[in-house]
């Protein structure tokens, strides 16, 4: 049965301590032929006690190195073997190995927890050393940047300078915004700072937030508040009207008197019948603002799609003056969308760019529809025309409801494009140059 090595290494020295008793007291009596058989014992038994130690010595100086490496792979034999004395403390580094590897694993699996639910917030978070080394950067802070790979702060001085100043000196504890242009596109940031302390170094926690998209979650709130409160009174208020202008037109129908005053109430009646009833198509069609479906996202075969959108598109009165241009480009990513509420976003835009170039006078119109890339690696889908352009004071508002320039128009087209891209995940922009061209960009994550 094996022993435990410090038993046998006390064991050992006994031994040795004997042999040379032995060997002295044997000198003593001048029988140098046992006095050397003695010596040589205890030299034998130096070699197995300097042997031993080798052993213990090479598996832990292996056990070390091996750890260091994050090597958890090897395995120390325990089945005693002529000539080792080590089986014993081969099982306890076995042991501790495994019980770091399970601590590792713990922490492995602790740190993946912590990436995805950073990958969740909806704010980019930068985590930053002292000498600007960039640590940790999730998905949202790289598409803020626009960038695939973020290292260092460094990376920005020379394309965000604002952005880098603003990084670079920020403090645990303060806020600043920042307003910086990427490749597409013009961002407004609040930039947060707090200081953590890891691993005996000191880092910053920066957290980026994309202010206009606060502001127009917000906006929409408020738009959404103010909708339920106007229809629930408009509502309750014509139904009445709709109820007894009914019942009165049903009397006078009945009636067989052909009296001028009985006429004159019946016009009325159903002039007021008639008004009830388009205020209730009215409010209906802002419920529709309050009720954009979840999507159900399927992949969609880009080039079919779009080319199906210039066919839906071809009733339009000017569509005879428009030349399509539809392009997708080789690395465009795979777009996952619901083509039925897509589809709604893509016909208001074509039909809006060919009544603003009908409207321009233009008789050579282009409209091109764009698939490609974005620059965080999502999807984009570009909807341009080169007709007159939007008024930059404009802008900022086609976006809101019931905001329109068209004397026929109901003002919730791009509300509801906004919304349904929202559901998506992604957003709407428009970039827009007047007298030249007008891009919408849809954007997928």
């Amino acid at each position: 049965m094996d022993k435990s090595f410090p038993v046998k290494l006390l064991l050992l020295l006994l031994a040795m301590l004997s042999c040379c008793a032995a060997g002295v007291y044997l000198l003593y009596l001048e029988q140098y032929t046992g006095a050397c058989i003695s010596f040589a014992g205890m030299l034998l038994l130096v070699w197995v006690l300097y042997k031993s130690i080798k052993q213990v010595h090479k598996k832990v100086d292996y056990f070390i190195n091996a750890i260091a490496n994050d090597d958890y792979t090897f395995q120390f034999p325990v089945k005693p073997t002529l000539g080792s004395s080590t089986a014993d403390l081969s099982r306890q580094l076995n042991r501790v190995k495994e019980v770091m590897q399970q601590k590792r694993l713990a922490m492995q699996e602790q740190e993946k927890y912590y990436e995805v639910l950073l990958s969740k917030i909806n704010a980019g978070v930068l985590l930053v050393s002292e000498s600007g080394h960039v640590t940790q950067a999730n998905q949202k802070a790289l598409s803020l940047l626009g960038r695939e790979v973020f290292t260092h702060l460094h990376q920005l001085q020379s394309s965000m300078p604002e952005l880098y100043a603003v990084l670079h000196a920020i403090r645990s504890g303060e806020q600043h915004k920042v307003v910086f242009a990427n490749e597409r596109e013009q961002i407004e940031l609040l930039v947060q700072a707090s200081l953590v302390a890891l691993r005996n170094q000191k880092l910053r926690i920066i957290v980026l937030n994309d202010i206009r998209q606060l502001l127009d979650e917000q906006e929409m709130e408020n738009w959404i508040k103010l909708f339920r409160i106007l229809a629930h009174e408009i509502m309750n208020s014509i139904a009445p009207i709709t109820s007894l202008s009914d019942t009165l037109l049903q009397l006078h129908n009945d009636s067989s008197s052909a009296d001028t005053l009985k006429e004159d109430t019946k016009n009325g009646l159903q002039l007021i019948h008639e008004t009830a009833k388009g205020l209730t198509s009215f409010v209906s069609s802002y419920h529709r603002l309050l009720r954009v479906p979840t999507p159900q996202k399927e992949r969609l075969e880009v080039s079919d799609f779009l080319n199906g959108i210039v066919v839906l598109s071809s009733h339009l009165p000017y569509f005879e003056h428009i030349h399509f241009n539809i392009e997708v480009s080789s690395d465009a990513p795979p777009l996952y969308a619901d083509e039925n509420l897509l589809g709604q976003v893509m016909i208001n835009l074509v039909k809006n760019a060919v009544q603003s170039i009908e409207r321009a006078g233009i008789t050579q119109g282009i409209i091109h529809l764009h698939f490609q890339k974005s620059f965080d690696g999502g999807a984009l889908l570009e909807v341009s025309d080169n007709g007159p352009g939007i008024a930059p004071e404009l802008a900022n508002q086609i976006f809101m409801p019931f905001f329109t320039t068209k004397s026929e128009g109901s003002g919730i087209g791009l509300s509801i494009a906004r919304q349904i891209m929202r559901a998506h995940g992604g957003r709407i922009q428009v970039h827009s140059t007047p007298g030249q061209m007008t891009k919408f960009c849809l954007f997928f994550c």
